[in-house]
């Protein structure tokens, strides 16, 4: 799931909320244990929605720059702005260590947690800590504590000085030589590991179909919306009601399934979707 990095903010209603997918997984007989892992999985889910909003803050509010060109831009807001997101990756990080040990500590379990699961954990974990160690875990400690010093390279003084590159990323000076690093590609990884994060329980606790599948599903769907439309009315049109409502109901009960799955269409599409009962419902009356 990766991110267009013109994404509004309006485009994070959708964002899913794939932690509904699990319900209340039974790891071991002690329920509060169980109850734990879900809060934390939730929490974790919370905190990359946080990166996520964040970064599309940013990227909304940056000034206009025109690519190959070197350009520095100082701003309050998105100043602040970094600095939350910042703030909410070092949150994230430290949510996943909790998560670790919850995880390690059902280990011990008798039979709490199967072999197969503990593998690919073992392996995702890796990979994501990998992406967190190449946070800046200094800048934050800067945006905490505060030198106010500029930075200098030959006769140049920098102080809180914005380097976009016109890409999706920023280099903002904190202080000192401390620079706070904003990467898309980082929010894409990140997205990614989140999906393959919770299908590793979803594989492992449940019967359901993988979260990546879904994910295609939806992108199936919103990307052929006009095409299945197009087809359903020129059904309606040459008299082939059954066959024009089975394309109905099969859009209609895949809606319905990604909803309750948190994996929502987007809105536009859904729009879409239910103006053909608005349509359908108007010509109806007007037959009568």
């Amino acid at each position: 799931m990766n991110l267009d990095k013109n994404m509004h903010p309006a485009m994070l209603e959708e964002f899913p909320h794939l932690t509904s997918r699990l319900g209340l997984i039974k790891f071991c007989s002690d329920q509060l244990r169980n109850f734990e892992v879900y809060i934390c999985l939730h929490e974790f889910e919370s905190y990359v929605y946080g990166v996520v909003s964040q970064y599309s803050r940013i990227i909304e509010n940056m000034p206009v720059h025109t690519p190959n060109t070197e350009s520095s831009y100082s701003s309050m807001q998105l100043g602040l702005d970094i600095y939350f997101y910042t703030l909410v990756w070092d949150k994230l990080g430290k949510v996943f260590a909790k998560l670790k040990e919850q995880i390690n500590t059902l280990s011990r379990f008798p039979n709490a947690l199967p072999s197969g699961f503990m593998k690919d954990y073992k392996l995702l974990k890796t990979r994501m800590e990998h992406l967190f160690s190449e946070f800046h875990i200094t800048a934050r400690n800067e945006y905490e504590h505060p030198s106010f010093q500029p930075s200098r390279v030959g006769k140049i003084v920098l102080f809180r000085v914005l380097f976009p590159d016109g890409q999706g990323n920023i280099k903002a000076h904190i202080g000192k030589e401390e620079y706070a690093i904003v990467w898309k590609e980082h929010v894409d990884r990140l997205n990614s590991l989140w999906v393959e994060l919770i299908d590793v329980f979803v594989k492992h606790f449940t019967e359901k179909t993988s979260s990546s599948d879904l994910f295609l599903l939806k992108k199936q769907i919103e990307d052929d919306i006009n095409v299945i439309i197009g087809e359903y009315k020129r059904l309606r049109e040459e008299g082939k009601d059954k066959e024009a409502n089975r394309i109905l109901h099969q859009i209609l009960k895949s809606e319905m399934y990604l909803s309750r799955e948190g994996i929502p269409l987007r809105q536009d599409v859904r729009d879409k979707f239910y103006s053909i009962f608005v349509q359908r419902d108007h010509s109806s009356w007007l037959s009568k």
